[in-house]
């Protein structure tokens, strides 16, 4: 991964095109919005793998969002462990105490059409 090589640096049309591919389009829509024929955004998106020295396009993500936003590439090992120990405690203390807000929203929603199914069989056992 050529992390020499800055967003910057690259000619408007090719950033244009890593914008869209790396935020998850496909070569296809990526041509249909440029108004540019599929084997130019082919030809583009081979030319960014070649400058970035990338070969996936999980390596050239990576590579477009650490050079877009000066995100350092090389976390050391201490730095990795300690955001993976903080996501699990914050995973687990969601799954703990069932903050999943959607969660809550069905079971609110069962709750009450429960109780309009009960009030309506009250009605008709009045009738």
């Amino acid at each position: 991964m050529n992390l020499t090589l800055t967003y910057n640096v690259l000619p408007k049309v090719e950033r244009e095109v890593a914008d869209l591919y790396a935020c998850g389009h496909t070569k296809k829509e990526i041509a249909m919005k440029r108004g540019r024929s599929l084997s130019t955004v082919n030809n583009q998106i081979s030319r960014l793998f070649e400058k970035s020295n990338v070969r996936k396009d999980t390596e050239f993500t990576t590579w477009y969002f650490c050079t877009r936003f000066h995100i350092s590439y090389d976390l050391l090992p201490i730095h990795r462990s300690f955001i993976s120990i903080a996501l699990l405690i914050l995973i687990t203390l969601s799954v703990l105490f069932e903050t999943n807000p959607l969660y809550r929203a069905r079971a609110s929603r069962q709750k009450s059409r429960t109780e309009l199914v009960r009030r309506i069989r009250r009605n008709d056992e009045l009738i």
